[in-house]
């Protein structure tokens, strides 16, 4: 009893000036911006109205707790979760400041909550429970993250073969490759489109095709895509027809996909085992020999 208000006392003394820093931290930056803009007040306020509660509290908390603790933190962690953000495409969505800021915050607000509910009553089992919370509190924002970019890096193994295609198609008819990309970026709404599109704003802005299509394949960490970018750079160095390698990608990557289905059906009866023994054959054991049971019982 005592142990759990020593706990909940941690918890709030800890909390309270992490939030009071990150929100001055926040207001600052705030009173700079309606200082630019006060000619528009009523604009801005309309717009930031607009945006949902977890943007307007919680994200300027996560980047004002991350902003502070950046400093203390390995720049290879920093860059790694750099990787992982682009890899998951929520680059200028998401900063790693908000990622670490979220990593501090959550296990402190979850682990505040259950302390002050279980200050009455503490059992083993429910502090074990706490504690396990607030673990895998600190290691959700990690794990999201991860399970997007993956999503991401299936569904761009999953079309780059199409858009091979489609870019094989569009250069034979005579357009340029960045045209070819522009095209397929204006027309689909997938990850692919989306990491050419990044790609195509780096070449307007004066970044080489070869640097372009390396930064590409570096955010992406795709395999298939690697090749694909690798392949690109040694026909445009020997002078290859660039038509020519597409083609000769596309049927390469549709054979990979290919092979990749059939790997699938291959491992779909080993999966099925499980389930199969667990949910299925209990249930149908029961059907059929409950009733003999029954009467075999009724009978002795």
């Amino acid at each position: 009893m005592p142990l759990m208000v020593w706990l909940a006392s941690a918890a709030v003394a800890v909390s309270l000036p992490v939030a009071w820093f990150a929100v001055a931290g926040d207001r600052q930056l705030t009173h700079r911006v309606s200082r630019n803009l006060v000619d528009h007040p009523t604009s801005m306020r309309a717009a930031v109205l607009e945006r949902s509660a977890a943007e307007r509290l919680l994200a300027p908390m996560a980047r004002g707790v991350g902003a502070r603790l950046l400093r203390f933190t390995p720049t290879g962690w920093v860059g790694a979760k750099a990787e992982a953000l682009a890899k998951a495409g929520l680059t200028g969505r998401i900063t790693t400041e908000q990622l670490l800021g979220a990593k501090i915050l959550l296990p402190l607000l979850i682990g505040g909550f259950f302390a002050f509910n279980l200050t009455a009553s503490a059992t083993f089992s429910s502090v074990v429970f706490a504690l396990v919370v607030t673990i895998v509190a600190f290691f959700g924002p990690d794990l999201v993250v991860r399970s997007i970019a993956d999503r991401r890096a299936d569904e761009i193994t999953s079309v780059l073969p199409d858009v091979l295609d489609q870019l094989t198609i569009s250069v034979e008819a005579g357009l340029g490759f960045e045209a070819a990309l522009a095209r397929i970026v204006k027309s689909d709404t997938h990850a692919l489109a989306q990491e050419f599109g990044r790609m195509l704003q780096d070449i307007q802005f004066g970044t080489g095709r070869t640097d372009a299509l390396d930064a590409l394949a570096k955010r992406s960490q795709v395999d298939d895509l690697k090749t694909v970018v690798l392949s690109l750079r040694q026909a445009e160095a020997l002078g290859v027809p660039l038509a020519q390698t597409l083609r000769n990608l596309s049927s390469e990557m549709r054979e990979k996909r290919r092979f990749r289905a059939e790997e699938k059906a291959h491992q779909l009866p080993i999966k099925m085992i499980f389930p199969l023994g667990l949910c299925i054959l209990p249930a149908l054991f029961i059907v059929i020999i409950g009733p003999a049971v029954v009467s075999f019982v009724e009978l002795f």
